[in-house]
């Protein structure tokens, strides 16, 4: 258990800079655009190209891993990533800061494929829904943490140091992976040493078509959309909760920004407890189908009636715990489908689903809300979950039978 915590708390301070670096450019906006003398979608297009680079790379870098090791590749996406983002506050070219945006997607690439790949060759069969569960659970820490923290560096001494300082981050986490690394395991390092010991010659990973076969496989590509949809359902209350409720309810800025605490606090608690659940029962997909059915009725519910301050507030603490208990169900269902040596594939895979996901659901509800229906915010984040549940239904990727480990 010791050596699992020392992996575990590696790889999850890892994810932790990968989701807080991810969230600390848009609050820099304000003094970014005067500094750069140009406007907010401008601005945006810096996010847009790092999550649209890490997207496009997120399937390559996962045969990558299965070929040459996840620890070496972590390492660097951790360096590449915030290296980029420290740089910009060396240039004054906006068309520079571009140029960095793409480098720092292709760095933040690397986390899930390398991050699940070291997971499951390192921790404990017994243990593995838990260490999920707070691999995730870090990353939301870290985006929660972001925009506070970095406005407060930014305040004392300038948004060119706020920069930097994830740099410097990012090098001492680096470091710390690097002074651990024999205590990081990851499939290709694992087979290659049994390969030396046997004398025979080593090989990681399986070939290109292999690989693109094995993705294709209905079960998994059926996968691939339950986590692009989860993906809009979270995305969507992160990015709308405030925009639907104000605009639907008149509800105040303040009670709809706690309400949207209240979520994402809750979601941390139950993507902690669903870690310890997996671990307990075989059965994530009956997890899921309850969680999806709750979260589903709870949304309908605050679209229809404006409901008190503490009644808002507690159901969105609920749809938070059971949204955040499908997580570590839903990396255990992407487990129950791959074997080891496809562990960098199958998570890119899955990643690039999340992403693109998280890309469609902002442009979506946007558009509703321009056409004044803002209530549809509510009704299409239901019938994202509805559509979730029937994915569960209509595959075996959620049922007993389909989710025992493959053979290694």
């Amino acid at each position: 258990m010791g050596r699992d915590a020392r992996v575990l708390t590696l790889v999850s301070t890892g994810h932790f800079m990968s989701h807080y670096s991810q969230m600390v450019l848009p609050p820099l906006f304000p003094l970014m655009a005067a500094d750069y003398g140009v406007g907010y979608a401008a601005l945006g297009l810096i996010v847009t190209l790092i999550n649209l680079s890490g997207a496009m790379v997120q399937i390559p870098v996962g045969f990558l891993v299965d070929r040459i090791g996840a620890k070496s590749l972590l390492i660097a996406g951790l360096l590449i990533k915030t290296f980029a983002l420290g740089a910009m506050a060396f240039t004054d070219s906006y068309e520079m800061l571009l140029v960095l945006a793409v480098l720092a997607g292709i760095g933040h690439s690397v986390f899930h494929p390398a991050d699940y790949a070291i997971l499951m060759s390192s921790i404990d069969e017994s243990r593995i829904g838990r260490a999920f569960s707070v691999h995730t659970a870090s990353g939301n820490a870290g985006s929660a943490i972001a925009p506070l923290l970095i406005l407060m560096i930014a305040a004392q001494w300038g948004w060119k140091t706020a920069l930097v300082s994830i740099a410097i981050l990012g090098a001492v986490t680096a470091l710390a992976m690097i002074l651990q690394s024999s205590a990081l395991q990851d499939h290709v390092g694992t087979k290659k040493k049994k390969k030396k010991e046997d004398g025979v010659p080593s090989h990681s990973g399986n070939g290109l078509i292999e690989g693109i076969r094995m993705l294709c496989q209905p079960s998994i590509l059926i996968l691939y959309m339950f986590f692009l949809i989860t993906a809009m359902i979270t995305v969507g209350i992160n990015t709308f909760t405030v925009t639907g409720l104000t605009q639907v309810h008149g509800t105040s800025l303040t009670m709809a920004g706690t309400a949207l605490t209240t979520y994402l606090v809750a979601g941390l608690v139950g993507i902690l407890v669903g870690g310890i659940i997996a671990d307990k029962t075989n059965r994530h997909d009956i997890i899921a189908a309850a969680a999806f059915i709750i979260a589903a009725g709870l949304m309908v519910i605050i679209g229809l009636y404006d409901l008190s301050p503490p009644l808002l507030l507690a159901c969105y603490a609920v749809i938070g715990v059971v949204l955040g208990l499908i997580r570590p169900a839903r990396d255990m269902m992407a487990k129950a489908l791959t074997k080891k040596a496809d562990a960098g594939k199958m998570f890119g895979f899955m990643s690039n689903g999340h992403f693109l996901g998280a890309a469609i659901v902002p442009v979506l509800l946007g558009w509703v809300v321009d056409l004044g229906q803002p209530q549809w915010v509510f009704w299409l984040g239901a019938i994202f979950a509805i559509t979730a549940l029937l994915s569960l239904i209509t595959t075996s990727v959620g049922k007993k039978e389909a989710i025992q480990p493959p053979s290694e």
